[in-house]
């Protein structure tokens, strides 16, 4: 009988010892677009996790003000930080019908004297304000898209919660505006429209601080364009829009219609140039359209401080 032959199985020639440089460069270059795409989803993730517990904030603020309302007989709690208009703006006497001097119980922070370092709020400004008894929580006050160290990221409406805005000392009559019977909105039945009347939103402030209320100064009473100031301004952390919450306790996430406008109020805070940020240089040739379009972030905030008492498109 003739022996069988084992079959060799090892063929050394025909053996690979790995992957080659092109295999392990498309490899590499799989992983690092992988990566990307990671980074990316969770980039946005993130983002979209801190807008949502920024309008989350600003709720648990409309909720804290609808609760003291219900406790001091319908009234809003005052959007203000000090007991007088705004800070430095002297004595408010003559308007005593509307400031109602004295009520500082109803002051959302109380922003002055042992409760400021400079002009940096102390952690007892927020705590003894009147929105403190409904929130208990420090983390309610900051936004997550805040960079500053500040203790505070928010700020109400001025023309809610009292019965005149905080502008005194900035060159309006006051006195006239008084007596023409003209008021803000002290409580939500005072509201013609709370779906559409901001109550906070994210603010930028020269003064190191969230000083009185958000607003769009004056303007809202004179008709005319004026020239394309914010009197403090919705802050650009995330440069294309800004959280805001509604008097009906809605949020929004409001996204700026012009690219632009995020940089450009960086830009003006960076430069320290005070209260008033001008987006366009001012043109009072143009028509009602041309501002509304040359302006039509400034125009969004200032037709919902107030609407159904002014309005100017």
């Amino acid at each position: 009988m003739r022996p069988k032959r084992m079959k060799n199985h090892r063929n050394p020639g025909n053996r690979r010892s790995g992957f080659t440089l092109i295999e392990l460069l498309l490899v590499v270059g799989l992983i690092f677009i992988l990566i990307g795409i990671v980074l990316y989803v969770g980039g946005r993730v993130l983002r979209q996790s801190r807008i949502t517990s920024c309008m989350n904030n600003q709720r648990q603020i409309n909720m804290a003000n609808f609760n003291f309302a219900t406790d001091n007989d319908g009234e809003f709690m005052s959007p203000r930080s000090s007991g007088n208009f705004q800070s430095g703006a002297g004595d408010d006497s003559a308007l005593a019908d509307c400031s109602r001097g004295g009520e500082t119980y109803r002051l959302f922070t109380k922003s002055y004297g042992g409760n400021m370092n400079g002009n940096s709020e102390r952690e007892s400004a927020l705590t003894e304000g009147a929105a403190w008894e409904y929130l208990g929580d420090l983390k309610a006050y900051k936004s997550p898209n805040d960079p500053t160290d500040r203790v505070r990221s928010y700020a109400i409406n001025a023309y809610v919660g009292e019965l005149c805005p905080d502008n005194l000392g900035s060159g309006e009559d006051y006195a006239a505006i008084v007596n023409s019977g003209w008021r803000a909105a002290r409580s939500l039945a005072a509201l013609p429209q709370p779906n559409n009347t901001l109550m906070t939103t994210c603010e930028e402030d020269s003064a190191g601080y969230n000083n009185q209320g958000f607003m769009i100064k004056n303007w809202l009473i004179n008709g005319n364009p004026p020239p394309q100031h914010w009197f403090d301004y919705p802050a650009p952390w995330l440069e294309d829009g800004v959280t805001t919450s509604f008097c009906d306790g809605s949020t929004l996430f409001y996204e700026f219609k012009k690219p632009d406008l995020g940089q450009h109020l960086i830009e003006n805070s960076a430069s320290g140039s005070g209260f008033h940020r001008a987006y366009y240089p001012g043109d009072p040739s143009l028509s009602a359209d041309q501002w509304n379009e040359t302006n039509s972030d400034w125009y969004w905030f200032k037709n919902r401080m107030l609407p159904g008492r002014f309005n100017y498109e």
